[in-house]
């Protein structure tokens, strides 16, 4: 199923183009949300980041064929490292939402416990955050979005810090 911004597909482009047009809107899905994620505290942007990623290597797993692994293969590993990186905020933030509901609707006597439980979930996801941060600066800091860009389309410009 095509999604609103994916490129509109000819019957007769050969796969190869094809792919690399579907694949550098992807990238920059990617890159907006990331750049989203660093300029707020929104949840909602990691869980965008995660979509965007995981549909960006659905993509990238179909096109492997298409394109020299030298340096498709690390742009591949990359995308899901971006994954991978964000899940364990993601997984705070889901878990602390659902600890919260469950708080509201708990009898008195339960808050402490759920209190103690949403305190470490809390904690973790503070922690996982730091861990994403340094992901994300080292990412930030690397040449992959200008290779993506290279190799798939999109701006030449540098990101706004």
């Amino acid at each position: 199923m095509a999604r609103d911004n994916d490129p509109i597909l000819q019957e007769d482009q050969d796969f190869g183009p094809a792919m690399r047009s579907l694949i550098g809107p992807r990238w920059e899905r990617v890159w907006s949300d990331l750049d989203r994620l660093r300029h707020g505290d929104d949840p909602d942007a990691v869980h965008d980041i995660r979509v965007a990623s995981r549909r960006l290597r659905a993509a990238m797993d179909v096109a492997a064929p298409c394109f020299p692994a030298e340096w498709y293969a690390p742009l591949h590993r990359t995308a899901r490292d971006i994954t991978s990186a964000l899940g364990d905020v993601r997984d705070r933030d889901v878990i602390l939402g659902a600890l919260t509901a469950e708080r509201k609707q708990a009898p008195s006597g339960d808050h402490p416990a759920l209190d103690v439980l949403i305190a470490q979930v809390k904690a973790e996801r503070t922690r996982a955050r730091r861990s994403m941060r340094e992901f994300l600066a080292i990412l930030e800091s690397s040449r992959v979005r200008a290779e993506t860009r290279d190799r798939f389309g999109g701006p030449k410009t540098e990101p706004t810090r």
